[in-house]
């Protein structure tokens, strides 16, 4: 049985940062349905989730968005809008 690593949350970081980050761990990043690991995007989602626990060597699946880095393109709420929001 091979030792047990925490699986790192890299949701909302640069698909090159994230892949670095599992490697790093001791897992092997990949694309959805085993593709191979994204090279560009954001991350928006990953399985297993950050901090659960996998054995060194396991896959972890990363979806990206499809594009660039789209960060610098968010705008937020204005104030009107922000009090329309509900609070969480």
């Amino acid at each position: 049985m091979r030792p047990v690593t925490e699986v790192p949350d890299v949701v909302g970081l640069g698909a090159e940062d994230a892949c670095e980050i599992v490697r790093r761990a001791g897992l092997v990043p990949f694309g959805p349905e085993g593709a191979d690991a994204p090279t560009s995007g954001v991350v928006t989602g990953q399985r297993p989730v950050g901090a659960a626990g996998a054995e060194e060597g396991a896959p972890v699946y990363l979806w990206t968005n499809r594009g660039k880095d789209l960060a610098g393109d968010l705008v937020g709420p204005t104030p009107v809008e922000s009090a329309d929001l509900d609070p969480v």
